[in-house]
Parts: structure tokens; C-alpha cells; sequence
């Protein structure tokens, strides 16, 4: 009879110390790469897994099996860098890069340019332009503006990298004498010219322009680097007789004027 219940008694003591033993604990340690915990934490060292959602090698963020993403930085950039020219942002770290406001170009002091009576200028002797007395004053100012520049040659691209230049071409010219003016505020090229202010011809001043070319007339007379309808027959920038609106050019005129 003891010997029938042996094997019953020695089956109940086995369940007795599998109870009483210590639960069996879902970490284990993989040589010195970190515990696993149900797949969570890398083998090499390399970070958690979080669904397979971060590289094993550290290098970043998958999305759900999509390209890498690095984490977000929080490195906050210093105050004082500016663009990728290296210029100072004025706003310091917390704003946006914004590039320096361009300067308003500042022509040199217009020396006194001899008067007429009138409304109409005059060709003077060395080629340069009397002012009409009688004209609005941002006309006067215009043509002694232009007077500065009479008699300059002309040179392709001249008035537009630099404001006095040695030479002008024909937009160079005209913009020059309306930044002098203060009518424009940088030079512009002739088609840009002929899309430029008002459509039409003006009372006082009216511009006339397509992509190739582009002239001006005002208060009587012409400022042109072409000789067309001159008899004089002379290029570079000059004050020439009237010819009006050419076929081809488009008409422009300032507010007012």
C-alpha cells in the first residue's frame, strides 16, 4: 500500500517546489548587450525597440518601415548666425534669417543747372538741358539729374551694377534719371520699363519702351542713347530732339506727370 501511493506522494512534493520556487523572470541578461524584455531593449547595445520602430544600430526613428527619420534636435542655433553667407541675423536666435534691407541709392548733390522761362527746356551750347522754370518740380529735378550723366558713352549693362558709372546703356540711363528724380527707387531694364507706372504718354514725362530698348522725352526734349531722329547723329547718352512713341514701344507715364 506505501509503496502504491510513492509515486502519487512524489508527484505532489514536485508541484509543491514548482509552486514554492521563484517565478521565472521574463529578463535575462545577453552578454553585457541589456536585457530583453519581450523583444524590447537590443541585444547589441543599440537602443529600445518599440515594435521595431528605432534602429538597432542607434542611427534613428523608423516609421513603420518607412525611410529613417532622425530625432528632432534641440540644439537651438546661436543668436548671432545669419544665412548661409555667414551675415549676422538682427533678430538673434529666436526669429527667422532675414537678409539686410537693400539701400535706397543716393545720388551725389546735383550742382545748379541754368534756368529758362517756361515750360519747356532748352538744348543748351555743351549739350545739357535748361530747366524750365515753369515745370513741376520732380520734372526739374529729373532733367538736372540727366545732365549729370550727358555725354557719357555708352555701355551695355552700364547704371546697373553701379549707379555712376563710366557709361550707360540706354535703361541705365533712363533709370538713372528717374532715381534722381526719386520716381524709382533702382534701376530697371527696358522691358521691365515698359510694364512700369502708367500706361500712356504723360503731360510732362512719358516713357517709351519694349525688351530691347527704351527712351524718355520730357519737358520738350528727349533723353535717348540712340541717335534715331537726330541730326546729329551722335550715340552714348545725349538730350535729343522729340520723336514720340516709335512702333513697337509701349507708352508709360508717372502719376501726375
Amino acid at each position: 500500500m506505501v509503496l502504491r501511493r510513492l509515486p502519487a506522494v512524489l508527484l505532489l512534493g514536485l508541484l509543491a517546489l514548482v509552486a514554492c520556487a521563484p517565478v521565472a523572470s521574463a529578463h535575462r541578461w545577453h552578454d553585457g548587450g541589456g536585457y530583453v524584455d519581450d523583444g524590447t531593449y537590443d541585444t547589441d547595445g543599440g537602443g529600445y525597440y518599440d515594435d521595431g520602430a528605432y534602429e538597432t544600430d542607434g542611427g534613428g526613428y523608423y516609421d513603420d518601415g518607412d525611410a529613417p527619420v532622425a530625432p528632432p534636435s534641440t540644439t537651438r542655433p546661436p543668436a548671432t548666425t545669419g544665412g548661409g553667407d555667414g551675415q549676422t541675423s538682427p533678430y538673434g536666435g529666436d526669429g527667422p534669417w532675414r537678409p539686410k534691407p537693400t539701400p535706397t541709392p543716393v545720388l551725389p548733390t546735383i550742382p545748379v543747372t541754368k534756368t529758362v522761362p517756361g515750360t519747356v527746356a532748352k538744348l543748351r551750347t555743351d549739350g545739357r538741358a535748361a530747366i524750365p522754370r515753369g515745370a513741376p518740380k520732380r520734372v526739374q529735378a529729373l532733367i538736372a539729374a540727366a545732365n549729370r550723366i550727358v555725354g557719357k558713352p555708352y555701355k551695355w549693362g552700364g547704371g546697373h551694377a553701379k549707379l555712376a558709372d563710366a557709361g550707360y546703356d540706354c535703361s541705365g540711363a533712363v533709370s538713372y534719371a528717374l532715381i534722381g528724380a526719386g520716381m524709382l527707387g533702382a534701376p530697371m531694364v527696358s522691358g521691365t520699363l515698359a510694364r512700369w507706372s502708367a500706361a500712356g504718354s504723360g503731360k510732362w514725362l512719358s516713357i517709351y519702351a519694349n525688351k530691347g530698348h527704351v527712351y524718355l522725352e520730357v519737358a520738350g526734349l528727349r533723353l535717348d542713347t540712340s541717335p534715331v531722329g537726330d541730326p546729329r547723329g551722335r550715340d552714348g547718352v545725349r538730350w535729343r530732339p522729340l520723336i514720340g512713341r516709335r512702333t513697337g514701344f509701349h507708352a508709360r507715364h508717372v502719376l501726375g506727370l
